[in-house]
Parts: C-alpha cells; sequence; structure tokens
C-alpha cells in the first residue's frame, strides 16, 4: 500500500511539473522551437511553398552528405599516405565546403522569395539553425 501511495505521489508531482500553464496565452503560442515555422505565421500559398522547398532540399541534402562523405574519404586518404599533398586536401576541402554554401544559399534564396520583409525579420533571428553541417 504504502509503494501505491509513493507512485500516486511521485505521478502527481510529474503531472503538476509538466503541465502547461500558457494554452491560451498567445505569446507562447508562436515561441519557436528548433526549425518550427510557426512563428513566421506563414499564410497557406507561403506554407504550401516552404514545404516544397524544404522537400526539394532534403533531397539536396541527401546528395550533398553523400558528396561530403567521398571528399572525407579523400581527406583521410591523403591523410593516410607517406606524404601530405597540402594543396590536394586544401582543393578537397574547399569543394565540400563550396557545395555546401551554394546549396545553403539556394535554399535561402528560395526562402527570402516567399517571405514578406516582417517574416525575414523573424527567420533572421534563427538563420544558425539552418546552416548545413
Amino acid at each position: 500500500m504504502k509503494i501505491l501511495k509513493i507512485f500516486l505521489l511521485l505521478s502527481s508531482l510529474f503531472l503538476f511539473v509538466n503541465a502547461d500553464d500558457h494554452k491560451d496565452d498567445k505569446k507562447h503560442k508562436y515561441e519557436h522551437s528548433y526549425k518550427n515555422l510557426d512563428y513566421l505565421e506563414l499564410d497557406d500559398i507561403q506554407l504550401k511553398q516552404m514545404k516544397s522547398i524544404l522537400i526539394e532540399y532534403k533531397y539536396k541534402y541527401k546528395e550533398y552528405y553523400d558528396y561530403k562523405e567521398d571528399q572525407e574519404k579523400k581527406l583521410e586518404e591523403i591523410m593516410k599516405s607517406d606524404s601530405f599533398d597540402r594543396d590536394l586536401y586544401i582543393q578537397t576541402l574547399k569543394k565540400s565546403k563550396m557545395a555546401s554554401t551554394i546549396l545553403e544559399s539556394e535554399k535561402m534564396e528560395k526562402i527570402h522569395k516567399i517571405l514578406t520583409p516582417n517574416q525575414r525579420k523573424k527567420f533572421a533571428k534563427y538563420l544558425e539553425e539552418w546552416e548545413i553541417d
């Protein structure tokens, strides 16, 4: 019986701690979380366009990550070799970084075109989370 009481007490405490007091508070309605676009308050057309962009770049990112993996293997081979080819290392690294920069800038250009000036300001605050790793 004591175990049941302790369990009920802990369960109640857990529910109390995790209760959401701000369900109807507009301030918290659009609170930002990782890559959540609710704070931008996109209209239906913008939302459709944004989904299209994100789906398109999901596939392009997959291709990029495959490419990046190949480039990393080349860098590993350069490091394993008896003599270090600095120029080849730099060239390989530049290609990988340039590919990610181009991909990211293309995506950002498309997103920029569908946002209003006010939405762009809001979006710019969280730009870092949209960078390619």
